[in-house]
């Protein structure tokens, strides 16, 4: 008997001396590291070396997570080549994260989009272990940098994803701009919030966000995928004195803002999976 006491006296010191795990949670200062390493490459114009930079440094990130990552090609009206870089959770596909990595030829852009990638990575490092989740950093949203009047990296995207796929996909969120701004916008291209927008509204206001909703004629990746039968929200901070402009630099994005987008995408993710 004594030696059965002794023995659970060590099993019991050894379980207080083991370390806790502790639960993953977004990090905004953590979320703007990373935008200001995206940004240290300079400019990320959809197809050139350093969009093809920003892909690698985004897929090295979703594998560490232990994520299995597919990159998707395609041509560019000018004939270069870009990219998706999309990452999986596993589980039939319910929901859908996406961040444009490619900017303009103006400045590094930092806020537009390196802000987005980062929460989108925030939200992949938390539920990685969630299922049913499609994460995509894509390319070639930048409409005056392509010529097209698409926001090409998402059209590529979709056809990745079956017509009978799509109408399980009950939550979709395109992160933009999450970096600068006073406001907190949910928006859509409807005169209403669809049921992606109203999670992303709901969420927002019990985290005490106090996200409004915001008409827009379809200006980021929300827009394409709300017409292909998935309805989606973007979601931004607005507005952004520096959008498309060189002073658009990792110095003025705020860690807070990063943070709050991702916390909201998160609490989407999980009222719509639980």
């Amino acid at each position: 008997m004594r030696g059965v006491r002794a023995a659970v006296v060590v099993a019991v010191a050894v379980l207080l001396a083991a370390p806790v795990a502790q639960a993953r949670v977004v990090d905004g200062k953590r979320g703007k590291a990373f935008a200001t390493r995206l940004a240290a490459l300079g400019p990320r114009v959809a197809g050139t070396a350093n969009e093809l930079r920003a892909a690698r440094m985004i897929r090295t990130r979703f594998e560490s997570f232990g994520l299995p990552v597919v990159i998707q090609t395609f041509r560019l009206p000018n004939g270069n080549q870009s990219r998706n870089v999309v990452a999986r959770t596993p589980g039939r596909l319910r929901t859908i994260v996406v961040a444009h990595m490619d900017g303009v030829r103006a400045g590094p852009a930092a806020n537009d989009n390196g802000s987005g990638v980062a929460a989108m990575l925030e939200v992949a490092h938390v539920l990685r272990d969630t299922e049913g989740i499609l994460f995509a950093a894509v390319g070639a949203e930048e409409r005056q940098m392509t010529g097209s009047s698409l926001h090409l990296g998402t059209v590529r995207l979709l056809k990745s994803i079956p017509y009978v796929v799509r109408p399980r996909i009950r939550f979709a969120i395109s992160l933009d701009m999450v970096g600068v701004g006073p406001t907190l916008n949910a928006r859509g291209i409807e005169s209403s919030p669809n049921r992606s927008a109203r999670r992303a509204l709901n969420q927002g206001r019990t985290l005490g966000l106090r996200p409004s909703y915001l008409r827009d004629t379809g200006v980021s990746d929300h827009a394409e995928l709300t017409r292909a039968g998935i309805p989606a929200t973007l979601l931004t901070y607005r507005w952004d004195a520096c959008w498309h402009e060189a002073c658009d630099r990792p110095g003025r994005l705020r860690p807070a803002k990063i943070g709050n987008a991702g916390r909201l995408a998160v609490a989407a993710l999980r009222a719509t999976l639980r």
